[in-house]
């Protein structure tokens, strides 16, 4: 209030009114503004929660696969439509909720001792595979999709060839597998963005 007195003090008064839409202009921008961010801090909230659950519903795999789970498919789409910070924060959030709820309900396996440790490496590995997916997006989605889960592999291959050795960080190839969700997650992209009318939400 004190700014405006003073722009109205500093001008002619044949632009008062000049100066009083502008001030609105402005105080409409940034409302608009803050409601988007609102917008996007609640959906990714939802999407966190989605990878959450999802990474909970762990299916058993032969060896030398562990478990596979759809929460690849909802980082995607978070990451994608959200943008690289949701898409890290959504991935890793939700799949360190969802891992602990995995192992206390025993879907997720975890060896004695182990837990916070692979707990630490689910964050790691697949925060940054959000964050990449939604970095690359405006690129090329199914690309990015691609890179994500490379990125998330090497992560976790990297990790467990410091903790166990190479022998058995070669195992996590295996994560490989959530390639097989990326024409999934585009079908279901093309679907939300003809129900919404939408190509991004962020």
């Amino acid at each position: 209030m004190t700014r405006l007195r003073g722009r109205l003090n500093a001008v002619d008064p044949l632009n008062l009114t000049q100066v009083i839409l502008a001030e609105g202009k402005n105080t409409n921008e940034k409302i608009s503004k803050a409601a988007s961010q609102s917008r996007i801090l609640a959906l990714t909230s939802i999407m966190a929660a989605l990878v959450a659950v999802a990474t909970m519903i762990a299916i058993p795999m032969p060896p030398p696969l562990s478990t596979i789970t759809f929460a690849p498919i909802i980082i995607f789409i978070a990451s994608i439509l959200l943008g690289p910070s949701a898409g890290l924060m959504c991935a890793a959030i939700g799949s360190g909720i969802g891992f602990m709820g995995g192992s206390s309900i025993g879907t997720i396996m975890v060896p004695s001792g182990y837990l916070y440790l692979f707990l630490l490496g689910i964050i790691i590995a697949r925060g940054p595979m959000g964050f990449s997916v939604g970095l690359i997006r405006r690129k090329n989605e199914i690309v990015a999709m691609i890179v994500g889960v490379i990125a998330e592999t090497l992560i976790f291959f990297t990790i467990d060839t410091y903790l166990f050795g190479v022998a058995i960080a070669v195992l996590d190839f295996g994560t490989l597998a959530d390639l097989v969700f990326v024409p999934a997650t585009y079908a279901v992209l093309l679907a939300v963005r003809r129900i919404l009318n939408i190509t991004y939400l962020a």
